[in-house]
């Protein structure tokens, strides 16, 4: 009987916000990973917020997803081909006004298009201060004709020791 006591004193114990903060963690990289990015942390700064946790991101093939921090366990990704469809979309789902409109169009041309590591296959930010920081201009597998960019210099080092295990 003392191991089921135990037990039940274990349970109450257990603080409940730390395992749904935790949770949450896991479903947001989660979220990440089904977009094809590295973390949460990447899709975040990848992506432009557009309010009640709402996020834009676009993405290497030019689409561009539309998704929401709060509500993505309930609500799937909603993916469109071209921004003109996300704008129909929206007029029709937020009921905006023409300035809100300008603000929107302002902030979707401001978005940047990401690409897709040659390695890892994950979708990385060109423009992402960290990589201007480093001096990462642009870490292509043929230098010459700039043509299979990597993500990281992780990446480009793995690809290296990929070829030289090879050849």
């Amino acid at each position: 009987m003392g191991s089921m006591e135990d037990w039940e004193s274990a349970l109450d114990d257990i603080d409940w916000n730390d395992v749904l903060e935790e949770v949450d963690g896991e479903l947001l990289e989660n979220l990440a990973r089904e977009l094809r990015f590295g973390t949460y942390e990447a899709l975040r700064k990848s992506s432009r917020p557009l309010g009640d946790g709402f996020q834009i991101t676009r993405l290497s093939d030019g689409n561009w997803a539309f998704w929401n921090e709060q509500t993505y366990v309930q609500e799937d990704i909603r993916y469109f081909d071209t921004v003109q469809h996300f704008l129909h979309f929206a007029l029709e789902q937020f009921n905006l006004g023409e300035e809100e409109v300008r603000e929107l169009i302002q902030l979707l041309d401001q978005t940047p298009r990401l690409k897709r590591c040659a390695v890892c296959d994950l979708h990385f930010n060109p423009e992402d201060e960290a990589r201007r920081e480093l001096g990462i201009e642009g870490i292509y597998l043929d230098e010459e004709n700039q043509e299979g960019e990597c993500c990281s210099p992780q990446c480009a080092v793995e690809a290296v020791l990929h070829e030289m295990k090879e050849g």
